[in-house]
């Protein structure tokens, strides 16, 4: 078949890779003038990694992988645990270890997989007929017998195909994310996430291969967010000074133009479909969640190797079928985890009594019980 991809960012050039596995030939249009390389860390979880081994790249990530730093994966923001896991269990049932990487590194490598080519940049897609697979660009008119919208959270292709939805709501959460050179074991007494109960504020930081530190910051929208990126990191260090002395220490390393400042936003509620005629919808233009579970990237590398296993051997006259098998196979899953998303981030905000009530609550949680529970 002839295969168009609306978007060649990560989970876009996942489909491609997958599709031309199954024998399809693919052409992917992203908007931007240049392959989307930027952004700071991303981590994959282990399924992410599961199903990039079925991309050809599951050794490249696992040598990512960086074992054996923090005991716990949820915090005080002092740095004390709250839920202690044992990460070799986990990483023994679950098989692979979240693996933390530059989101740089790893589209670098999904577009190595790719045949010379097979991205075309700078295309502006105007019109999307889902009943034929015609793609209608700025400079062009494409002719598909199976299009994919892999065109993210703010897709274009959700937004007309599916006009009556609400397409993204806002969490009233804000993010800075950041990557600091250099740092190694000084942060691990606080490597997971930081849960305050005064403010609701979150921070989190996992270590890479290469030394450097991979961190984020979340607070609530009310609290105003300075847009100066130095005027951001200085306000920052003043809200985090009575953390855990290696957050104020983290902040303080970041140069401002290594940070990424966004609102969370997630699908108001779930698509009632993720096939439309001869457009299959993936990654997050098919389900956009808060990044509370660390699963935006593995659901999408996830929905690429369904989609790739779902057209092999299929043809043209067999695809809205084939859609549907696709649909019934990622949407019901990625439908729960949309809803588990925003319920763990409601817990994670809870501040006051209620966030009191959280910490001594999972305190409790036997270390062995978190452990199974995090691996079933």
């Amino acid at each position: 078949m002839d295969i168009t991809i609306v978007g060649a960012g990560l989970g876009g050039m996942a489909a491609g890779i997958a599709l031309i596995q199954a024998g399809h030939t693919v052409t992917l249009l992203e908007r931007s003038p240049e392959p989307r390389m930027s952004g700071a860390g991303i981590g994959v979880a282990p399924n992410g990694v599961r199903a990039l081994d079925r991309l050809g790249l599951g050794d490249a990530i696992r040598a990512q992988a960086v074992l054996g730093d923090g005991d716990g994966t949820t915090r005080d923001r002092d740095g004390r645990p709250l839920l202690r896991i044992d990460q070799d269990a986990v990483i023994t049932a679950q098989g692979d270890p979240v693996v933390s990487l530059p989101r740089r590194t790893l589209a670098r490598m999904l577009m190595e997989a790719l045949p010379a080519g097979a991205v075309h940049t700078g295309a502006n897609v105007l019109e999307i007929r889902a009943d034929d697979g015609i793609v209608i660009t700025d400079t062009t008119t494409l002719r598909a017998d199976l299009v994919v919208a892999a065109d993210g959270a703010r897709s274009r292709t959700r937004r007309a195909l599916f006009p009556d939805h609400p397409g993204l709501r806002r969490s009233g959460e804000m993010a800075v994310q950041a990557i600091v050179p250099g740092q190694g074991h000084d942060v691990t007494p606080v490597i997971g996430e930081l849960l305050d109960r005064h403010t609701g504020g979150r921070f989190g930081c996992l270590p890479m291969a290469d030394g450097s530190i991979y961190w984020y910051a979340l607070w609530s929208a009310r609290q105003g967010t300075p847009a100066d990126p130095a005027d951001l990191l200085h306000w920052l260090h003043r809200q985090r000074a009575d953390w855990h002395p290696a957050v104020a220490r983290l902040i303080a390393a970041t140069a401002p133009e290594a940070i990424h400042v966004s609102e969370t936003a997630g699908l108001a509620r779930p698509l009632p479909t993720f096939a439309v005629d001869r457009v299959a919808f993936l990654g997050d233009a098919a389900h956009a969640m808060t990044p509370d579970l660390g699963q935006g990237a593995g659901q999408a590398f996830e929905d690429a190797v369904s989609l790739g296993d779902a057209s092999r051997g299929i043809g043209a006259e067999q695809v809205t079928a084939m859609l549907r098998r696709y649909d019934a196979e990622r949407r019901p899953p990625t439908s729960r985890m949309q809803s588990t998303a925003r319920l763990t981030r409601r817990m994670s905000t809870l501040r006051g009594v209620p966030g009191l009530a959280r910490d001594v609550a999972i305190r409790m949680v036997p270390s062995r019980l978190a452990t199974r529970l995090m691996t079933e």
